[in-house]
């Protein structure tokens, strides 16, 4: 396969529209937090941590995909799933070395379990919670349950994703208003301005979204 072509089956693979609604939860969690404690090894944690339970999924999913979802990039052989696989471990080990503390360990378990396991909707939750808490010095409880309860809805929704293929764009939707939800959840602490650039993700996440797959 030529440079692009590859460059397109990867990006589709890691699933890159989505990975700014994940930073934009820890981006979130920082600035309800009080703007304390180093951001940058927080939001790369994220995303490497995110991107590698995409990619898990995938190669955990493989013989459902092939009957269920045959247009991404693993059934269609675009990549392989020796390449896939390595590429989920790596992204895990590079997230746990950007922020080396419990909640990303925490994130990187219930990752696994989530893909690994079994698909329970409260461990997705779960993931998404301790996401947004990569962003905090001192936890603050509230907004990570409310993001958390957030995406179990979004699961359960999901869910039915593969048998009603209408509801594929309300899950996209539905992604993107995790975005959405941060920046509110930051308008909640009356800090207007940090929301508006939490709330700015959702620009290259919607154009991404338009030429690449987010489910």
């Amino acid at each position: 396969m030529s440079p692009m072509p590859k460059f397109r089956a990867t990006a589709q693979l890691l699933r890159l529209p989505n990975l700014f609604t994940a930073v934009a939860d820890p981006l979130a969690g920082w600035f309800i937090a009080g703007q304390a404690g180093p951001l940058w090894p927080a939001l790369g944690a994220s995303a490497c941590l995110y991107a590698s339970g995409i990619v898990f999924n995938d190669c955990f999913d493989y013989a459902a995909d092939c009957r269920d979802r045959p247009e991404r990039p693993l059934p269609r052989g675009e990549l392989s799933r020796s390449f896939a696989w390595t590429l989920a471990a790596v992204l895990m080990l590079g997230g746990l070395a950007l922020a080396p503390n419990l909640k990303a360990l925490a994130l990187a378990g219930l990752i696994l379990l989530y893909n690994g396991v079994r698909k329970w909707p409260w461990v997705l939750g779960l993931c998404r919670a301790f996401n947004m808490t990569l962003g905090m010095n001192v936890i603050v409880q509230w907004p990570p349950m409310v993001l958390g309860a957030y995406v179990i809805v979004l699961s359960f929704i999901a869910r039915h994703e593969e048998a009603q293929p209408k509801l594929r764009p309300v899950v996209k939707w539905l992604l993107l208003g995790i975005i959405v939800l941060d920046a509110a959840l930051v308008a909640a602490t009356g800090n207007w301005q940090a929301a508006a650039i939490v709330l700015s993700l959702l620009v290259p996440a919607a154009l991404l979204g338009r030429i690449l797959a987010m489910t």
